[in-house]
């Protein structure tokens, strides 16, 4: 998650996500058995994958990047917010890596084999590797690992909300090789491990307890975690001694920088002036408003990612009027005008979402992507039907209360930028003209955490989340899924929503998920159960003397162990 609700909550929750996708798993005809993973011709997001550069890679120097929100734990097992994952890619390895077609190469496994009824995923592991602190990885420690996320006092909630579900048991069969047992078949088991949520962290490390490993967790990643600075930066050093990078890692030795200052820039404007003035080298996220001079600066390259997942949305509180009502949630979406509204909030830097999942996320269909354009005379015509009627001041009203919708937003640093705040101000004015009076209410973050679970606290509030499957549908919007925090947040009941997405988790067959993702996209489109906004997005602005940078698909997280200054 990166700003608003994801930002929070991606990790924070990326539940269950029961999906169908990527790796193929061979659930049928015999055991499958991969050293080079499980091609699936599934693309993962929009703009990823390591890239040929020109030049010979120069080692040394020190790079700042400059980010927008500050980790709350550096371990990504607690919690799961995105500012964790993105730090987390430059310490930690996963089991595996994902490549933007969808395919699953091996990392800290060599190779896998999945039993014919897709109940055991059994790892190979690389011999040879150690954590930071001089601990083996071996099969213990991947044991370890799944013990840690599983442990109440870990915190975990991306981890378990993924695990919890599907998660039976794991095996150690000799010294590296391990075998994870499943309740019941989930074939993007693969996907969800290449996230750095899932990133291998040292046993030793993790006996000290949660609170010393959120500020100094150990992996067997390209940087070892020196020196956390709160409220300034996360000072990463080179592990001279690493041996272990992806297969589709152009740079497969230890990394060429010494050294990275991974500092909190919130401000916008600080952050881009920071790269043209080359205080920083690499920043996440150019502002929409400089994103024109960023394009016409020959010293920065752009780098934009398209996440997987559900793009940046408004969650509409269908448990409870005035969007409990089907007519009410049409009426505004149609009035809601957000096409326009994101294209003035973010100056063309933004594309705009209008279906229910991203179009970076695998199955997705444009099928149902215009079945509300903005339509103020429909809007108007469908409130009447559902008995609001014009009153005082241009607000509707039925049975003696006025059409509010009270839409809350953090107002944590980093949390809603001004092109954001200037999206839901867009919003806000489009909406009047239809009769409702949404009001935007800003909220601490912890205020904000606590009140984005409890329907009685808004009607509406943005969210977002990043996931490598279709299935993160099922995650919001599912009745298994209803009293999960973070999850279905929209408390959407639709049984046969939730039966069809489980059918196309239950399949490996292409054309079947096809069809039947198309048909989940289909339920929610027609339902109104939120209202898109944009895909989410990962836009890196990158001095051009910093080579060799490039995005992974599954999170979209920055890849530094093959970047090099030139000379």
């Amino acid at each position: 998650m990166k700003r608003t609700l994801h930002s929070r909550f991606t990790a924070l929750v990326a539940l269950l996500a029961l999906g169908a996708l990527s790796v193929a798993l061979s659930a049928c005809g015999g055991s499958s058995s991969t050293a080079a993973g499980t091609p699936t011709n599934s693309g993962v997001g929009e703009g990823a994958g390591a890239k040929k550069v020109e030049g010979k890679p120069v080692e040394g120097g020190t790079i700042v990047y400059g980010t927008d929100r500050e980790p709350t734990c550096l371990d990504p097992h607690n919690l799961g917010d995105m500012p964790q994952t993105y730090v987390a890619r430059q310490f930690l390895d996963s089991l595996v890596s994902m490549q933007p077609n969808g395919d699953v190469v091996p990392w800290l496994a060599d190779s896998w084999d999945i039993s014919k009824d897709g109940l055991q995923y059994t790892f190979h592991l690389k011999h040879g590797v150690k954590f930071t602190d001089g601990t083996p990885f071996d099969a213990e420690a991947v044991k370890a690992n799944f013990e840690q996320t599983l442990d109440p006092e870990t915190g975990s909630s991306t981890n378990l909300v993924y695990l919890l579900p599907i998660y039976k048991g794991i095996d150690v069969l000799d010294k590296y090789t391990v075998r994870i047992n499943l309740k019941r078949p989930y074939s993007p088991f693969l996907d969800v491990l290449s996230q750095a949520f899932f990133g291998m962290e040292s046993p030793k490390a993790m006996a000290r307890g949660i609170k010393a490993n959120c500020v100094s967790p150990v992996g067997t990643g390209p940087f070892i975690v020196k020196k956390w600075t709160k409220g300034q930066q996360i000072d990463l050093v080179r592990n001279d001694a690493y041996n272990s990078p992806p297969a589709d890692a152009n740079n497969q030795g230890p990394a060429y920088l010494e050294a990275i200052t991974w500092r909190f820039l919130p401000d916008p404007s600080v952050r881009f002036s920071a790269l043209q003035s080359g205080e920083a080298n690499i920043i996440f996220n150019i502002p929409p408003e400089d994103y024109g001079a960023a394009q016409s600066d020959p010293n920065i390259e752009l780098q934009q990612f398209t996440h997987a997942g559900i793009g940046h949305y408004i969650v509409l509180d269908n448990s409870e009027p005035p969007f409990d009502d089907l007519k009410v949630r049409q009426a505004f979406t149609l009035a809601a005008n957000t096409p326009a509204a994101v294209e003035s909030a973010y100056q063309g830097a933004y594309p705009v979402a209008t279906s229910a999942i991203s179009s970076g996320t695998p199955f997705y269909t444009d099928k149902f992507a215009n079945l509300y354009p903005y339509d103020l005379a429909k809007a108007e015509k469908l409130l009447d039907q559902a008995g609001w009627k014009e009153g005082a001041n241009g607000v509707r009203e039925k049975d003696g209360k006025q059409l509010t919708v009270k839409f809350i937003y953090g107002s944590g640093p980093g949390e809603t930028p001004p092109a954001e705040l200037t999206l839901y101000q867009n919003v806000q004015a489009a909406v009047k003209e239809a009769g409702f009076d949404l009001k935007l209410v800003p909220t601490p973050q912890a205020q904000f955490y606590e009140s984005a679970n409890v329907p009685a606290d808004f009607d509406a509030e943005p969210t977002y989340w990043n996931c490598p499957t279709p299935m993160c549908m099922y995650i919001v919007a599912s009745e298994e899924t209803y009293d999960q925090p973070f999850a279905n947040m929209s408390k959407i009941k639709n049984p046969e929503l939730g039966k069809t997405l489980l059918a196309a988790a239950a399949t490996t067959d292409r054309a079947e998920q096809q069809k039947l993702y198309e048909k989940a996209q289909q339920i929610i489109a027609e339902n109104a159960y939120w209202v898109p906004m944009y895909p989410e997005q990962t836009l890196l602005g990158i001095n051009k003397t910093l080579k060799g940078v490039w995005i992974e698909p599954s999170e979209g997280e920055p890849v530094l162990s093959d970047a090099w200054l030139e000379q």
